[in-house]
């Protein structure tokens, strides 16, 4: 069997490593609690400085895409990405660890918008799609990760020493991978650094927003709505998060194949469809049985919607790439507050309610994709300005 390119393993290196340093925050959650002192409220406001890093870096990652390019960026922001991590540990107060966190999400943002940005350039050259299954290897990365942060948490290692080597392996490889990536062509001819063309962002943006709501949605709510709205045990709620994850890593296993056969319109605006009914059968069916299989639904449903709407925003250059990717942080940012309160005015079957409509909307606005960028073969080399 023929190993795979050199680019390609960067790439998947690449994506893996992202998901390496999402999980440690996760995992190491009581630690951060208890050397800072954090209540529930305030451990939120951490998230949320994580979060809205996320959602203010597209101004800077616009800059550096037309300076530098993608690939510079990768090794250059997963060194910085490296250091803050090491740091955060020793930083004083909520403050501290606030700006820390705001820090850290705004670096490894400008991190996931270069890695996709080459991972829609190598779809281009190759004239194939990849995307889903390097999104899978970032959940692959996750999962490793949280696995070996919970028996090192479990052993009692220090969480400096872990958030150190984890920054300073984590910088390795993105400097790695930066390195085994092709040279890119400086100035306008970098596909980094072209401009965002009018008219051809605002469908996937309206997407990538409804994705950041319901997938942030799903993970916040459902163990919740298994503990206090079915009555299941803390243990069986905490497997929630569980079956969508790796019900959505099987998925994207399996979505570039599907996107082939299919295309990005029919199988985007079926998974949508296909996610809003598990929602609905989680809620009509309230018992624990159906709320799995409305997760694994869901989490089938939802698979394929990121990589394709990354794919589609690459192939028109990387500065609608960092667009794209700001409206789908910004979904995931306001969404877990909103929910929040339609929880509080309402009831938690409500919300799952809300987010069924918000996947109805993703399946109405998967023929954005019927524009030459995304449903023609991945080796079309020119991009549309016409409107979606």
């Amino acid at each position: 069997m023929r190993l795979p390119s050199l680019s390609l393993r960067a790439l998947i290196t690449g994506f893996a490593s992202m998901g390496v340093v999402g999980s440690v925050l996760m995992t190491r959650q009581p630690e951060f609690q208890s050397l800072w002192s954090l209540d529930a409220a305030e451990w939120g406001w951490v998230l949320f400085a994580v979060g809205f890093g996320g959602v203010m870096s597209f101004p800077i990652n616009r800059w550096f895409l037309a300076r530098i390019g993608s690939r510079a960026m990768i090794g250059r922001f997963g060194i910085a990405g490296g250091v803050v991590m090491a740091l955060i540990p020793w930083l004083p107060g909520l403050e501290g660890l606030l700006a820390g966190m705001f820090l850290q999400g705004m670096i490894y943002n400008g991190v996931s918008v270069a890695v996709n940005q080459q991972a829609a350039e190598w779809e281009l050259r190759e004239k194939t799609r990849m995307m889903g299954r390097l999104h899978a290897t970032f959940y692959v990365g996750s999962m490793l990760s949280a696995f070996v942060s919970g028996a090192l948490a479990a052993s009692g290692l220090p969480l400096w020493t872990h958030m150190t080597v984890v920054g300073v392996l984590a910088a390795a490889l993105h400097v790695w991978v930066g390195r085994r990536l092709p040279p890119e062509t400086p100035g306008a001819e970098n596909p980094s650094s072209t401009p965002i063309p009018a008219g051809a962002w605002q469908g996937l943006a309206v997407l990538a927003g409804c994705h950041g709501i319901v997938e942030s949605g799903i993970m916040g709510w459902s163990a919740i709505y298994l503990h206090q709205g079915l009555q299941a045990s803390e243990s069986v709620a905490g497997m929630a998060l569980a079956v969508f994850a790796a019900t959505m890593a099987v998925g994207r296993f399996l979505t570039d194949a599907v996107v082939t056969r299919f295309g990005p319109v029919a199988v985007i605006g079926a998974g949508s469809l296909l996610c809003g009914a598990g929602l609905v059968l989680a809620v009509v069916g309230a018992t624990t049985g159906t709320m799995f299989a409305g997760l694994a639904a869901c989490g089938l449903g939802l698979a394929a919607v990121a990589p394709v709407f990354f794919s589609a925003a690459g192939r028109l250059g990387g500065q609608t790439l960092a667009l794209i990717a700001s409206f789908n942080a910004i979904g995931g940012l306001i969404g877990p507050p909103v929910l929040g309160q339609v929880a509080k005015m309402w009831s938690l079957a409500t919300v799952f309610g809300v987010l069924a409509v918000m996947c109805v909307v993703m399946a109405w606005n998967a023929r954005v994709l019927r524009q030459r960028v995304a449903e023609a073969a991945p080796g079309a080399a020119s991009a549309p300005t016409e409107s979606a």
